[in-house]
């Protein structure tokens, strides 16, 4: 059973690939960078290179792929690229699709992001494809975008200014690996959360135990933000649904806890503490 994996050098992809080869599966690495062919395929895997412009590279990629997993990044054309990735499926005979969404999509969205994936959700259920959902919240890989800032400067820049349900992306991964290889997942939504809603200040608090330096914790204001999104290449209407999005956590709306990995996995939720502190060394100079 061949299980094509889009965005497989991505946050959660890296991690399933590594998951569905500890699985024995049979898979194939796409990957839109060819730099990055031969590391996937010394891994043990098939790999090849897919655009989510180019429609005949995404039908190559699922050719006798019985299953997929797609994920894109946050862009103003991901409903298109998904779009196309599901057509390519079906063109190429996949049974079934593992989609990666957001927490809280469904049609009665009013966020951006929250239509945005729902639309995408609606369009692979009209298919005739099977389908599962995965919807996580804000990766605690996320935190690493600000390693140096905080190894050079010692604070914690929170963005979010409220508590969040964080999630580990090798979670992620993991319900993903379960979900394309084991039976009674078709159909499902699995929403996704660590264990604990924590703070800014939590995190600030987390790293300096975890590195034994003080780190300050300084609220972002979502104007610096957004700006700061746009100016590392991101649309100005994506970072506009980003900040829309954050400005749910100071009203707790971000909070909420899931308990999908334990019911899928047998096991609890990996925990942010633990992963800072396997990050340590990341946020210090």
């Amino acid at each position: 059973m061949m299980i094509t994996i889009f965005g497989a050098t991505g946050n959660t992809g890296a991690p399933l690939v590594e998951a569905l080869l500890r699985k024995g599966a049979p898979i194939r690495a796409a990957t839109s960078d060819p730099g990055k062919l031969e590391s996937l395929r010394a891994k043990g895997c098939e790999a090849v290179t897919a655009s989510y412009q180019d429609q005949a590279s995404l039908e190559r990629a699922c050719a006798e792929a019985e299953r997929i997993y797609l994920v894109t990044p946050a862009h103003i054309d991901m409903r298109r690229w998904k779009a196309n990735a599901i057509a390519a499926a079906k063109a190429a005979g996949v049974r079934h699709v593992v989609l990666a969404t957001g927490l809280g999509a469904s049609p009665k969205a009013r966020l951006t992001f929250g239509k945005w994936h729902s639309e995408t959700q609606e369009l692979l259920k009209s298919s005739g494809l099977d389908w599962t959902f995965i919807q996580p919240t804000y990766f605690m890989q996320n935190l690493l975008w600000q390693a140096k800032t905080i190894a050079g400067e010692g604070v914690y820049k929170d963005d979010l200014g409220g508590p969040v349900a964080w999630i580990d992306a090798r979670d992620i991964a993991d319900v993903a690996a379960e979900a394309l290889t084991g039976p009674g997942h078709e159909g499902q939504a699995y929403g996704l959360t660590g264990p604990e809603a924590l703070t800014g200040q939590d995190i600030a608090r987390l790293v300096s135990e975890a590195t034994g330096r003080a780190v300050r914790w300084v609220l972002l204001p979502p104007e610096d933000a957004k700006a700061g999104m746009i100016a590392a290449g991101m649309h100005p209407e994506v970072a506009a649904a980003m900040v829309e999005l954050a400005a749910l956590a100071p009203r707790g709306y971000l909070a909420g806890i899931e308990d999908t990995v334990t019911r899928v996995l047998g096991r609890p939720a990996r925990r942010f503490s633990d992963f800072i502190k396997e990050q340590a060394s990341s946020f210090i100079n």
